[in-house]
Formats: C-alpha cells, structure tokens, sequence
C-alpha cells in the first residue's frame, strides 16, 4: 500500500526501469519525466511526497531524482518543505495574475522583434490552428487544445533567436496548461481565446506591430477577476 500523500505509480508500465539504467539516467531525462507525471495529474497539486517514495515506486536513483526535483523547484513547480517532504504547487490567483503579466510582457515584446518576418504562410498556421482549437472542446481533449494553443503562439515565436526568453515562457505557460487542476478560470480562457485569436491575425494581417503587442499585453494575457467576462488569454 502506497503512503497515503503520495500516488502510487507503479500502474505506469513506463516507470519501472532496470536498476542498471536508472543509474545512468540524465537530469534532464527524469525531469522529462516527472514532468509527464505533472501534466497527467499522478503528481496533483496540494499533494506530499518524498524523495524515498518517488524513487521506490518509480525505481529511478535517488541522485537524478533529486536533481530534476530541484529544477522542478527553480521552476515553481514544487516545493521542498523541511520534515514535510516535497509539495506539489498549486496556483492561486495572484500566482495567475503574476504568471500572465510576465508571459504578457515576455510575449508582446518577442513578437515586436520578429513582426517583419511573419508571412502570409504563417498567418494562415495561425487561422488553421485556431479552428481545430474549437473543435477541442471537450475535457478529455484539454490537453490537445492546450498543446493547440502552445502552437499558435509558435507560429511567431518559433522566429525569436532569443532562446532564453523563449525558455521562460514555455516553464510560464506549463505551469498555467500542463499542471493539475486548472478550476474554473480555464473555462473562461477557452471561451474568449478563439475570439481573441482572430483579432489577434487580424492585426496582424494590417501591420501593425505596435498595436499588435499591446493587445498581447494588455488584453490577451490581462486577468480581472471582479469581471469574469474579462478574464482571458
């Protein structure tokens, strides 16, 4: 019987791996990892776990383990508690408050820099992407419509060079799509993106860059939680 914070894994074929593999295994490997165990909610939000338990029921070595755990942490996906063990991060709403207006700030700048270089192929990406988003609707599909959503904003952002910047908005936008339980709020997202997309192409399509990245700014990636109707991304 598992330890009654902690899920028991072991149902995931894919966890258990040969102990003369495990000790051979990257960070960056068991941080892919645990990462899938966030996005598919064995890892839930709110939820106590430790090392020692991780590692008996997934069988990875202790010292990757503990090293991804620590990057998960950097990345505001965990906390390590002292004589509690490692928590699963949940998201309050001043964390999506935060987490929106980086990701605005982030974004409308890295589509300024690129803005020359967006082409009426990749105009059309973007209207063909943000139809097969409506057509996700359901809660079993709400992973593919946030890996839709992610492709959108490639479509642009996949001309920045600046790596960096680009490595933090995708941590920011895991940490809002891929994490647990979401609540109400991602049904509003839902609702006001696709609209919010075509107006999105359609500046754009009118070349205007500044206006552009201040609807992406103050609007796409803006959140009032005294008016539901405005909440959006």
């Amino acid at each position: 019987m598992g330890h009654p914070h902690c899920p028991d894994i072991r149902k995931d074929s894919h966890m258990k791996m040969s102990a003369p593999s495990n000790f051979y295994l990257l960070r960056s490997q068991v941080y892919e990892h645990l990462r899938e165990k966030l996005k598919s909610q064995d890892l839930r939000p709110g939820m106590f776990v430790t090392i020692n338990q991780l590692s008996q029921q997934t069988g990875i070595n202790r010292t990757p383990l503990r090293d991804a755990l620590l990057q998960l942490q950097v990345e505001g996906f965990i906390t390590f508690l002292p004589q509690r063990g490692i928590q699963i991060n949940e998201l309050s709403p001043r964390d999506l408050e935060n987490i929106y207006e980086m990701l605005g700030g982030l974004d409308s700048r890295a589509i300024l820099s690129v803005f020359d270089r967006i082409t009426p192929d990749h105009i059309e990406r973007m209207k063909i992407i943000n139809e097969k988003m409506v057509r996700t609707v359901t809660t079993s599909q709400e992973n593919q419509y946030f890996d839709l959503n992610n492709e959108f904003h490639n479509v642009y952002l996949d001309l920045s060079a600046n790596t960096l910047m680009l490595g933090q908005m995708s941590i920011l936008r895991q940490r809002l799509f891929e994490f647990g339980s979401k609540g109400d709020w991602i049904e509003k997202v839902r609702q006001l993106n696709y609209t919010e997309h075509l107006k999105l192409i359609d500046l754009i399509e009118k070349g205007d860059g500044k206006a552009v990245a201040d609807f992406i700014r103050d609007t796409h990636c803006s959140i009032n939680w005294e008016s539901p109707e405005d909440n959006n991304h």
